[in-house]
């Protein structure tokens, strides 16, 4: 299968900015080849700086069982004389007035912020929220996604500015525990937020990975989301005065692929960008991901020696400078190959990645993993598979896929916090009753088997089931995808794709 920024640190100006209208594969691949560092802080658990006030006594020993999806954790309609119960003013001025919460920052470089709820990996927070008054139209309010009850770095939220429609009118962030700050995604609102207007806005979290919607409407993704062991929720308001009104903190199912209404669908690099570089490398992974890939799909296959690597042929010959099967070659014979100068003079050199190296790129780096098990696999190779994924610490940010039922029943047994997807070349008689006894997450055919059948895409989604589609690389059947209500298109052409979704919002 196959932005404009104040010279001061004034709020989360700085950092490397991920959109999903970037240039085309082409030019990325340019840059990429001249890459010598890439700037990012890795996500990991952190607890706050030595120092800093700890949580109550009672909210410390306090375990509440984990909620259920779609259970509402917090409905706040600020309707009382003074701030809710358990909500903890961390800086700045917090007050109810009006039935509004209302939050002032008096300059830029005071980070004004409540603390609230617990920590859930699967959850949307989403709020009503108005600019009364700005410093400047740089200034902006937060939803906190990941913070520390005592309010200190490190902390992730989503952040508006007042000029929403500036390239960096929206941004996911993070503080450091260097008290710096690590922009990793930017994007701009399809309208002024303004002052003296209420604008909706929500985010929904599944683990690292987050979406932004603004008044209804998406319009930013990201795969980097730092996430720590006990952060909850907040608001933040630097350089202004906001108000917020009908706040809700949902509980979600886990790993969540569905399609949201309004939302384009998830792009899913075949290969990493197999057409711009060379495929199942890292150099291919990072095109894809700065061209705007929500996911990154490779394939998997153990060594000689029992070492997962990223490899979709069962032999190295059309892509390596190597010959033999993948599975009579050990790693270091692998890791001795040059996977890119078949491709092209200039990425001669790109190695065969192991399983190992690929999670650590995408955890470091940034981005999602649809992995696919190539093949039949005994199940201690899917156990060595399983023992990488949770070694790298991504069981947040992968989906195991295969042809293969035994190797999905396998991770199953072996890995039930993994989500499912199955294969298919065609479709199965009753593909519900398929993903029901698997424990599917997601059923993705072939385009043309589904070009078929169409209708079972709603059969599927009324099941909980995601659609995702391989592989696909023409406008004219993302645009006949689209309007059937996949979830995710499988492309060797992401750049293009991510483009194309972009223009239609």
């Amino acid at each position: 299968m196959t932005s404009s920024h104040l010279s001061h640190p004034a709020g989360p100006d700085h950092g490397r900015r991920t959109a999903r209208t970037g240039p085309l594969a082409a030019a990325l691949l340019a840059a990429v080849l001249g890459l010598t560092t890439v700037v990012l802080t890795a996500p990991h658990v952190a607890s706050a700086a030595p120092g800093t006030p700890a949580a109550p006594a009672d909210q410390a020993d306090q375990v509440a069982p984990a909620p259920g999806a779609g259970e509402v954790v917090v409905d706040e309609h600020f309707t009382g004389p003074g701030l809710p119960a358990g909500w903890a003013a961390v800086e700045g001025s917090w007050k109810v007035e009006n039935g509004r919460l209302v939050g002032a920052s008096a300059n830029w470089n005071q980070q004004t912020r409540i603390t609230f709820g617990r920590h859930l990996t699967d959850f949307r927070i989403e709020a009503t929220a108005r600019f009364e008054s700005v410093v400047d139209a740089a200034r902006w309010a937060a939803l906190g996604l990941d913070v520390p009850a005592s309010g200190a770095p490190p902390w992730s939220i989503a952040t508006m500015r007042s000029g929403t429609t500036a390239a960096n009118g929206l941004e996911f962030a993070r503080r450091t525990p260097a008290d710096t700050w690590d922009v990793t995604d930017t994007a701009l609102a399809p309208s002024a937020a303004g002052t003296g207007r209420d604008v909706r806005i929500a985010v929904e979290v599944h683990g690292t990975a987050a979406r932004w919607s603004f008044d209804g409407r998406e319009v930013m993704r990201t795969t980097r989301l730092a996430r720590s062991a006990d952060g909850g929720q907040a608001l933040l308001v630097n350089g202004a005065t906001v108000s917020f009104d009908d706040l809700k903190v949902t509980a979600l199912a886990p790993g969540a692929f569905l399609r949201q209404p309004g939302a384009p669908v998830t792009v899913l690099a075949h290969r990493g960008a197999s057409s711009a570089a060379p495929e199942n490398t890292l150099l291919s992974d990072e095109v894809a991901r700065r061209a705007g890939a929500d996911w990154i799909e490779n394939d998997v296959q153990p060594s000689k020696d029992g070492v997962p690597y990223v490899l979709h042929d069962d032999t190295v010959d059309r892509t390596t400078n190597g010959t033999g099967r993948i599975r009579d070659l050990t790693a270091a014979q692998l890791d001795a190959l040059d996977a890119g100068s078949r491709f092209a003079p200039a990425t001669a050199g790109a190695r065969v990645p192991s399983l190992a190296a690929q999670l650590d790129d995408l955890r470091t780096r940034g981005g999602s993993l649809l992995l696919e098990i190539k093949g039949p696999h005994t199940r201690a190779e899917v156990a060595r598979i399983v023992q990488d994924v949770r070694d790298h610490g991504m069981s947040g940010r992968v989906l195991v896929q295969s042809f293969e039922v035994d190797a999905l029943r396998f991770t199953r047994e072996l890995a039930p916090e993994l989500p499912l997807g199955l294969l298919r070349s065609t479709l199965d008689a009753d593909p519900v009753a398929v993903a029901r006894d698997l424990g599917l997450a997601a059923y993705n055919p072939a385009d043309a088997a589904l070009a078929a059948r169409p209708e079972v895409v709603a059969a599927l989604h009324a099941a909980g089931v995601a659609v995702n589609v391989w592989t696909v690389d023409e406008p004219a059947r993302w645009k006949a995808l689209d309007a059937a209500g996949v979830d995710g298109i499988i492309t060797n052409r992401p750049a293009e794709l991510a483009g194309w979704t972009a223009a239609r919002q």
